[in-house]
C-alpha cells in the first residue's frame, strides 16, 4: 500500500510540474505575440524576446499571406525580391517586423523577424 501511496505522489509531482512548465512557456511566448495563418506548421519560435521570430509553413500562397499581414499591419513600408523570397517591411508600434515568404515545394515557408 505504501509503494502505491509513493508512486501515486510521485506521478501527482511530475504532472504538477509539467503543468507549471507548459504554462511559463506559455506566457513567455506571449510576451512578443506574432500572428501566423491558421493552418501554420510552425518550427521555430521565439518571442520571449527581442528579437521575436517565428517560422512556419503555410498551404496559403504569397497574395494570400501579403493579404493576411497587411490585414494586421497596414500597407508594407518597403518590399524586396531576393533569391525568390519577397520581403515586406512593416511598422508596428515602436518595432519593425520583416516578412520573409518563399516557395517551398507545394507550400509557402514564412519568416518573421519582430526587433
Amino acid at each position: 500500500m505504501n509503494i502505491q501511496k509513493s508512486l501515486l505522489l510521485a506521478v501527482t509531482s511530475l504532472l504538477l510540474t509539467f503543468t507549471y512548465n507548459e504554462a511559463n512557456a506559455f506566457q513567455n511566448a506571449e510576451k512578443h505575440p506574432i500572428p501566423y495563418l491558421e493552418d501554420a506548421k510552425i518550427f521555430a519560435q521565439f518571442t520571449d524576446e527581442l528579437p521575436a521570430v517565428i517560422n512556419y509553413f503555410t498551404a496559403h500562397n504569397e497574395q494570400e499571406i501579403i493579404n493576411f499581414y497587411q490585414g494586421k499591419f497596414g500597407d508594407a513600408t518597403n518590399s524586396e525580391m531576393k533569391r525568390n523570397r519577397l520581403t515586406l517591411y512593416f511598422n508596428h508600434s515602436d518595432k519593425q517586423l520583416r516578412v520573409v515568404i518563399s516557395k517551398q515545394g507545394t507550400k509557402s515557408q514564412v519568416d518573421i523577424l519582430l526587433k
